[in-house]
């Protein structure tokens, strides 16, 4: 394949996804002639490709295409390879606001996950350093257009009330460097097929101590979740340093 040829693929994956990022429904090729100017006879046939490679998948009920798992995977690991969003003064100075008066362990990091709840509207997740996990704002998982269906909700209401086998995902990602995103079938949880988990370590005395991190919809805006993910883990870091 010649690099642009590559390069094409990618823009078009990339318009598909944030698309359906944004609207929640199937893409269909007549969008993206519009976002891209290229001819549809040309979006049509890299759709098709990225169907045949299993990035993205047609639903029988739309025009449209979806993107899978794998589509997510491949767009993730592009928009990682460039600078991603830094997060504004002011929400910086909001997670700042609810964490600098605390003093105890279990308290940051539960404020944490609380506060990275509130303003992504996922489900936060931490573990403490005794392995307890900590979970807030299951419910957002409800209001996403995907967990609208019985199934699914029943499926990942299931994960968040047994917690075990979520603990055991979780606690693998602490020797992980670095912030780890994993997608749908990547997680290896049954319930979880349909979401996102990013999570990053928090230290201390320069050593990981525990995870901070979100479970979402795959449909998620990565390059605001991610930074805004590592940003409270590091302020956490920052906080637990100081105690």
């Amino acid at each position: 394949m010649t690099i642009d040829r590559a390069k094409r693929k990618n823009q078009v994956l990339e318009a598909v996804i944030e698309t359906h990022i944004d609207t929640a429904l199937p893409v269909g090729s007549n969008y993206i002639v519009k976002m891209l100017g290229l001819s549809s006879a040309t979006i049509r046939g890299v759709m098709f490709e990225l169907e045949k490679e299993g990035c993205l998948y047609h639903p029988h009920t739309s025009a449209g295409r979806i993107p899978t798992d794998l589509g997510y995977r491949r767009y993730v690991d592009n928009i990682r390879s460039r600078e991603l969003d830094a997060l504004s003064e002011g929400l910086c100075s909001r997670i700042k606001n609810h964490l600098h008066k605390l003093k105890v362990l279990e308290e940051i990091i539960e404020e944490s996950s609380h506060v990275m709840s509130e303003i992504t509207n996922y489900t936060a997740v931490a573990i403490l350093p005794q392995e307890k996990l900590y979970l807030d704002g299951a419910y957002h998982m409800f209001e996403q257009p995907e967990f609208r269906e019985f199934e699914r909700m029943r499926d990942f209401l299931r994960v968040m009330e047994e917690k075990k086998n979520l603990l055991g995902v979780l606690r693998s990602d602490l020797d992980y460097l670095g912030t780890r995103i994993r997608i749908g079938r990547e997680i290896a949880l049954d319930g979880l097929e349909h979401c996102t988990v990013i999570t990053t370590s928090y230290k201390i005395n320069n050593q990981p101590a525990g995870n901070l991190g979100v479970i979402g919809p795959m449909r998620m805006k990565y390059e605001k979740i991610v930074p805004l993910v590592e940003e409270i883990a590091s302020f956490a870091t920052e906080m637990l340093e100081r105690i």
